[in-house]
């Protein structure tokens, strides 16, 4: 087998491997209305698991993120993939609030070891002109994870309507099925197999130097005022985006006053969106010669406008208005996310950091999907879903005004070297 057999080998092994981490994780988010109904558990209790969740990821690819550029990123991912299966697992057991806590946060730690590895990986099997088209890749594996994992969630539900515990059983099955496919077909680097380096560039190699050395070197390459903002416009984006990923059946069913079942089939409408929206921006992306910065700023505004404008359709009785809204946000906001996630990481290939960068950006992310998480759960208590909308629009707002205050133009213009001089600053 050729490294050209190897390249499409590893590019749908590292795409099924990612979607199916997803099986998981948002599978949560259709078995909340049955877990508040069976366990007795207030919106807000559900929303700290959720939060909880989303804590421990983001510090997780903090750790993870960095690792990924030290260690073998197949083994990192093979450890979460075991991982995330055993706590769906034991979870699916509970019965205790404060277990689910716990377990979900563990969830959150396996859940991590994903991301920041399978984009080192990818810049070890593939060269820079395939980074348009990895990003469009990568990007649409949440996405296909995602509808895959609510689709399985609906269908089981829709079956077996009292058994939701099956919603975290069947997919910690799976979850080993893929573990053991990734640990026999997944192979770090083409030098593994005795093939030449697909980039041979001239790369910073990580030190061997002590925690407290590392620590202090990381926080001064992320005190560089472009990441900064980029972080908070990622954590904005992560806001709406598991805002969405994990009360949108939620939403139907208290909104629109939607049964369980037929709620989690609309809600399946929603993550087809997000292929387009992916896709979208790499081609905005394009045409606005590799400028990520207005890409971002236009998909923030028209996801803001949307938002607002779905505050008022959630009143009327047209739940397919909602469900069209909410897809509409979910896609643009995942084609904002695959930029910030893939796109910009991958342009740090040259200084060893592209895994660390994969793994602060979605720490940024899931600060913001935590945060919304709790109080999305707290303010239920008190406001109806047109109130969330409204926020959701004013987040992107201010998402879109502190990407344009960045200097990522400069950073997409000049490209490697751009990230060269944020290495060294």
């Amino acid at each position: 087998m050729n490294v050209a057999s190897w390249q499409r080998r590893i590019k749908v092994l590292m795409w099924i491997s990612y979607a199916s981490l997803y099986l998981g994780r948002v599978n949560l988010a259709m078995i909340l209305p049955a877990m508040e109904r069976d366990l007795g558990w207030s919106t807000a209790q559900l929303g700290l698991v959720g939060g909880v969740f989303f804590w421990v990821y983001a510090f997780g690819q903090l750790i993870n993120g960095h690792l990924g550029d030290r260690f073998s990123s197949k083994g990192i991912v093979l450890i979460g993939l075991v991982g995330t299966a055993l706590m769906n697992l034991f979870a699916g057991f509970v019965s205790s609030f404060f277990l689910m806590v716990i377990l979900w946060a563990i969830n959150g730690c396996f859940q991590s070891m994903g991301w920041g590895p399978i984009v080192k990986m990818t810049s070890n099997w593939f060269s820079e002109n395939e980074r348009g088209q990895m990003t469009g890749i990568l990007g649409t594996s949440s996405v296909g994870g995602f509808m895959l994992s609510w689709f399985l969630a609906s269908r089981i539900i829709a079956r077996y309507p009292d058994q939701w515990r099956l919603v975290l059983w069947i997919p910690s099955v799976l979850l080993m099925v893929m573990a053991i496919l990734w640990a026999i077909l997944a192979k770090d680097r083409p030098e593994d197999l005795g093939f030449a380096p697909i980039n041979p560039v001239s790369k910073v190699e990580p030190p061997k130097e002590s925690i407290g050395v590392i620590l202090k070197e990381n926080f001064a390459f992320f005190g560089n005022f472009t990441l900064l903002l980029l972080a908070v416009a990622s954590s904005l984006q992560g806001m709406v985006k598991e805002g969405i990923n994990l009360w949108a059946p939620t939403l139907l069913m208290q909104a629109h006053h939607l049964p369980a079942a037929d709620a989690t089939s609309y809600a399946l409408w929603i993550p087809p969106l997000g292929f387009f929206g992916v896709l979208l921006a790499g081609k905005l992306s394009q045409r606005a010669g590799g400028n990520e910065s207005r890409t971002i700023v236009g998909m923030y505004i028209v996801v803001g406008i949307v938002s607002l404008v779905g505050a008022w359709l959630i009143k009327l009785p047209y739940f397919a208005l909602t469900v069209l809204t909410v897809a509409i946000c979910s896609g643009l906001i995942y084609g904002i996310n695959a930029l910030l996630m893939v796109s910009i990481p991958l342009r740090f290939q040259s200084v060893g950091k592209e895994s660390t960068v994969a793994g602060f950006m979605d720490f940024a992310s899931y600060v913001g999907s935590g945060l919304t998480g709790v109080v999305t759960g707290a303010l239920l208590q008190y406001w109806d879903w047109s109130r969330i909308l409204v926020l959701w629009g004013i987040v992107c707002g201010l998402g879109a005004v502190i990407v344009n205050m960045s200097k990522l133009e400069s950073l997409a213009a000049r490209r490697e070297s751009g990230a060269a001089e944020l290495a060294e600053q």
